[in-house]
This record gives C-alpha cells, sequence and structure tokens, in this order.
C-alpha cells in the first residue's frame, strides 16, 4: 500500500487487521473490515464504527 508520508506516520502506529480478508499491516492492535481500515488510513471516518480495538482513538484522530 502507497500512502502520503503523514498517512503512512499513523498506519505506523497502529495494526490493521481486516476481518474480512487476509490482510494485516503495521504494528499493535486494530481490527475490522478490509474497506472500513481502508477508508480510516485515508482519513475518512465515515467507517469509524466499524472498527474495533485501542487503536480505533489513533485512527479518529488522524495524526
Amino acid at each position: 500500500m502507497v500512502l502520503v508520508p503523514w498517512r503512512q506516520k499513523l498506519v505506523n502506529r497502529v495494526h490493521l487487521t481486516a476481518t474480512d480478508r487476509d490482510l494485516a499491516i503495521g504494528t499493535g492492535p486494530e481490527a475490522g473490515p478490509a474497506l472500513s481500515l481502508l477508508l480510516a488510513v485515508s482519513g475518512r471516518r465515515v467507517a469509524l464504527d466499524d472498527l474495533s480495538g485501542p487503536g480505533v482513538a489513533t485512527l479518529a484522530a488522524g495524526s
């Protein structure tokens, strides 16, 4: 996955594990459907309710 540098820093602080696909990126806890993870790392807040784990707050903060 290619991300702009400020998004890459965000992704590096959480572990994105899709619950519906074979997809895991980063380190630390996080889980949710792949589409919701993609929306979250691209700065879209619309699918944050689909995610679970302590990393949701980091993704919600967006920094």
